[in-house]
């Protein structure tokens, strides 16, 4: 079945090895052969610059300290599992707990606080009078809009009820128009860049 695979043509014989068909009981002996065979060869392996760095860092390698069971206490072997006496007289719970609570911010902010934060100002400021008209047209504007459709009676004088939707609906377009300009054009915080992606963080 191997014939095709044989490379040898059919009236050549094959190249014999010095220990073709023996059994070698004795390894040692078969690499002490092996060695003084290659040993010009195996010099060349040994004095080359990769086997000099292989050595130098298995030698590192070795001077590394490796983990010891002295290094490890009880609890790596129990799972940190102690007698009902011990957990007893060294209990520790949450009272026990001696770091920064979420309720002590300001105490934290004051003690780790390097100067470079300021905190948010809620205050407004004062109102421009332009802006208080404007909220008070978008006011009347819907209110009036909201008791024209529940009152259907004031339909029953068709004149008063024709200016009244035009003026509601006019007072309504002006002030939410005024209130959006404004909202997309202030910049009378500092530095506040204005505009409408200004998302009004300050710090």
């Amino acid at each position: 079945m191997t014939d095709l695979n044989n490379t040898n043509a059919a009236d050549e014989p094959t190249t014999p090895t010095p220990d073709d068909g023996a059994k070698h009981d004795d390894l040692d002996a078969a690499w002490a052969a092996f060695e003084a065979e290659h040993k010009a060869d195996l010099n060349d392996v040994a004095s080359s610059r990769q086997a000099k760095k292989f050595e130098k860092q298995a030698k590192k390698r070795e001077k590394e300290a490796l983990l010891s069971v002295d290094d490890l206490d009880a609890g790596a072997f129990t799972d940190g599992v102690r007698p009902f006496h011990e957990r007893s007289q060294q209990s520790r719970g949450p009272r026990d707990f001696t770091g920064s609570s979420w309720l002590d911010t300001d105490d934290v902010m004051d003690r780790y606080d390097d100067g470079g934060f300021t905190p948010p100002n809620p205050d407004l400021g004062p109102a421009h009078a332009s802006t208080v008209l404007s909220v008070a047209l978008l006011v009347i504007g819907v209110v009036g809009i909201l008791v024209m459709i529940l009152v259907p009676a004031l339909y029953s004088i068709p004149v008063l009820s024709t200016i009244l939707n035009i003026a509601f609906g006019v007072c309504t377009i002006i002030g939410l128009g005024n209130l959006m300009y404004k909202a997309l054009t202030r910049k009378n915080r500092p530095g506040d860049k204005g505009g409408y992606f200004d998302d009004g963080a300050r710090v």
